[in-house]
């Protein structure tokens, strides 16, 4: 625990680990910790409050020791009330079949994925169990400390109990200017409270030269939501969503709020990195192998069009998904007074049955 990145979410102090209580040496704080994991969080997420998501994760707890894994993932969804049994294989299948599919993201970072990376939003720890062994350093953080016991659980069965994991908000990070070499947020942006301050903190804890991935659905795709699989729903106005989404699924969707190109180039320009690359990244393999046979013929059209400029162009606008990169530039200090940088987009809850990768 003595390498962990974490420093105090208050006066950015030293913290002195536990496995049930962590401390401050610079201004005395304490933070409770469970198998580790200390809870750093500066404000309640929307969605599930701190007190809610911490009596959670104190249930799983208590299977934790008698249940591997994919028992414990079970028993998460068990505990959450509001799924379906339908949901529930979906999400689990989806969950277990992530470090396949995420494995690439590291590529997108490119030299500097080699440095110390954050996985920024880490859910059950799939990224993190894709490159641990690849990566000389890997910290995970996530607002959910039910979450962040599951990735514990995943971490410690692959051999990666070093590992560190904190529960924070994306938008106050417990950890120094410069701390990392990359960030990545893979399916977070677009459930986090405040994304301009979610970028700003990225940018932040970023070394000079640094970069910052991030994958995130399109808003305009031609497909259904992939959070609540219903169709049109971005095409929608904003203020329209929510009430839609309940009448056609009766699911909760206030708390997110996907962008569309334009959207993600306002966005990126405001931001401390000022600007960024937004590319269509292709149809993983492994999600084309669990589609249907019609499915899985679009699928694979689709990534062949994608290689094609014209095809690019029409993917950016109603393509399934966005891969994000943007740059700390190497001769700028931690300084994020950039004129708009803190402007802050709609704040948005995060729904506790989304897939958690």
């Amino acid at each position: 625990m003595d390498g962990t990145p974490w420093c105090c979410p208050g006066c950015r102090g030293r913290l002195e680990p536990g496995r049930d209580r962590w401390a401050c040496r610079s201004c005395g704080a304490a933070f409770r910790a469970l198998r580790g994991i200390p809870d750093l969080r500066t404000r309640d997420d929307v969605y599930l409050p701190n007190e809610d998501d911490w009596a959670f994760a104190l249930r799983l707890d208590r299977d934790y020791d008698s249940l591997d894994f994919r028992g414990l993932l079970d028993r998460y969804f068990t505990l959450a009330s509001d799924v379906t049994p339908g949901q529930k294989r979906r999400q689990v299948t989806h969950i277990l079949t992530a470090p396949g599919r995420v494995v690439h993201w590291l590529d997108a970072l490119g030299p500097v994925g080699r440095g110390r990376l954050l996985d920024l939003g880490c859910g059950s720890g799939s990224f993190l169990a894709a490159v641990g062994r690849r990566v000389p350093s890997t910290c995970g953080v996530d607002v959910a400390m039910r979450w962040l016991l599951v990735a514990r659980k995943r971490l410690d069965e692959e051999g990666l109990a070093h590992i560190p994991l904190a529960c924070a908000c994306a938008e106050d990070l417990p950890a120094g200017e410069g701390a990392f070499a990359g960030v990545v947020a893979g399916d977070v942006i677009e459930h986090v409270a405040d994304q301009s301050a979610t970028l700003a903190e990225a940018f932040r804890v970023l070394r000079p030269g640094g970069r910052v991935f991030l994958a995130s659905p399109n808003r305009y795709s031609l497909g259904p939501e992939p959070h609540v699989g219903v169709w049109g729903v971005g095409y929608l106005p904003r203020r329209w969503m929510e009430p839609y989404v309940r009448f056609m699924r009766g699911a909760d969707f206030r708390a997110i709020r996907t962008l569309g190109v334009r959207e993600w180039r306002h966005v990126l320009r405001s931001s401390p990195f000022g600007d960024g690359r937004i590319a269509v990244p292709p149809l993983p393999a492994d999600d084309l192998a669990h589609f249907g046979g019609v499915k899985r013929l679009i699928g694979r059209l689709y990534n062949a069009v994608v290689t094609t400029r014209l095809g690019r162009c029409a993917a950016l606008a109603v393509g399934p998904l966005f891969h994000v990169v943007a740059e700390k530039p190497a001769d700028k200090g931690p300084d994020v007074s950039r004129p708009g940088h803190s402007r802050s987009i709609r704040p948005r809850s995060r729904p506790s049955a989304a897939p958690r990768l």
